[in-house]
């Protein structure tokens, strides 16, 4: 994963790169996620293979090295290590048949001595064999060659499901036009990239050069420019600039969900950056949060009034700083204190949601609308109901007009009806 020139270099007879404890982090989540969307997509036993795309448009050189010295893998290597994981895990009992991912691998590196560094290292991995068949690489920009590796996905018949691993340095290396194409053109298609959001806020001006720059990665027009030298006079300007840009980047890539983690560098007064995800299918979104909750150590309001935004923080990680908290013990950890704020703000907000839908909603659909509004998964929903459902402010039905007295036990189908109106429906 290359950044600029001038920091993350790749080229043969030196060392590779120091790797930073956040992007360690950030490799976790793509490595986490990765082996969760196989185990779901081959949870039915009976399913004998999966067809699958990886594509990472900034490749890198593949390789870093930590503070220890020790080799750590960069995404391209991360992506094959997982994929024969998660192989292995779905054939642990297996005596007979043998269940496979017929996975193909784009990396996508411009600079040529990163490239030729990428290729080495895979070759003494012992994939060279792998070239041309399941592993193309691609000394390109990502915007030059995308095109033709959606058209490749494509002939893989079967095999439209892709991940986009878009980890360029700069925001305006990629644009969200390219990004809406993929979402479009490939019925499976996911994407994750990061985004400099601190980045961008930091020099954004209301001018003709920032204008030029957010048309051409497309979100000028989700900036309130009219209204940004009110907004610049105010304390927490930058919250309201973020929720503009993270709807922009939700409407110019034109998927269904979007879910942000937050990830802020180590260091005095460090720029944040967003890693984000985007699918057009709800239980994509839901596995990602799961991951989130997995390996974040921070959360905030910043984006959405009233509810949550998870990210991990370099600052607050003991293994990082080698300090420990100051709490003494007495602090709740991290995640139950999330879970509790979001629990609770959730058992607020959801039964004022039911109410607007006087003849009821389904789960599904609730769990859709809210998506992109909240870090919670279908679990944690379901939690934050139960109190409205003991309260009867929400009745929950099956399909069978049996009625659920938990938030744990409600299902995908089952109708979530307003208590003014259950009159209607029950007895």
């Amino acid at each position: 994963m290359a950044k600029q020139k001038d920091k993350w270099e790749w080229r043969e007879g030196q060392p590779p790169p120091l790797i930073d404890p956040h992007s360690k982090v950030k490799h976790k989540v793509i490595r986490d996620y990765l082996y969760e969307y196989i185990q779901v997509l081959m949870a039915n036993p009976l399913m004998p293979a999966l067809k699958l795309t990886l594509v990472d448009g900034f490749a890198g050189g593949g390789g870093y090295v930590d503070v220890n010295g020790s080799e750590v893998y960069g995404s391209p290597l991360l992506v094959l290590q997982t994929v024969r994981e998660a192989i292995a895990h779905l054939n642990i009992t297996r005596t007979k048949t043998h269940r496979h991912v017929d996975a193909k691998y784009h990396f996508v590196e411009i600079n040529p001595h990163s490239c030729a560094y990428l290729r080495n290292l895979l070759v003494s991995r012992g994939h060279q064999s792998e070239f041309g068949k399941s592993i193309f690489l691609h000394q390109n920009a990502f915007e030059h060659v995308y095109a033709d590796i959606v058209a490749h996905t494509k002939r893989h018949k079967g095999g439209e499901r892709a991940i986009f691993l878009l980890d360029q340095y700069a925001y305006q290396d990629i644009n969200f036009p390219v990004v809406r194409h993929i979402m479009s053109e490939l019925k499976g298609a996911e994407v994750i990239l990061t985004f400099n959001v601190d980045s961008l806020l930091t020099f954004l001006t209301d001018s003709p050069a920032f204008h030029r720059i957010t048309e051409r990665i497309g979100l000028r027009q989700y900036i309130d420019w009219e209204g940004y030298a009110f907004l610049k006079a105010q304390s927490r300007w930058r919250e309201v600039i973020q929720r503009q840009i993270a709807y922009g980047i939700w409407r110019a890539t034109g998927a269904k969900f979007m879910i942000l983690f937050f990830v802020t560098p180590q260091g005095h007064q460090p720029w944040s950056y967003w890693l984000v995800h985007l699918s057009n299918v709800y239980k994509a979104n839901d596995v990602m949060k799961e991951v989130h909750w997995q390996h974040g150590n921070s959360f905030g309001h910043s984006l959405e009034p009233g509810l949550f935004q998870i990210g991990y923080q370099a600052n607050q990680d003991e293994g990082v700083t080698g300090q420990l908290g100051l709490g003494h013990g007495d602090a709740l950890p991290f995640d139950t204190q999330l879970r509790n704020a979001t629990t609770e703000r959730l058992g607020e907000l959801l039964p004022r949601l039911i109410r607007n839908h006087p003849d009821g909603l389904t789960f599904q659909s609730l769990l859709e609308s809210t998506a992109n509004r909240t870090n919670a998964n279908a679990d944690l929903i379901r939690q934050s109901l139960d109190l409205a459902l003991q309260t009867k402010e929400v009745i929950a039905t099956t399909k069978n007009g049996g009625q659920r007295m938990k938030g744990s036990s409600i299902g995908a189908g089952d109708l979530l009806i307003p208590a003014s109106q259950r009159s209607l429906f029950l007895p």
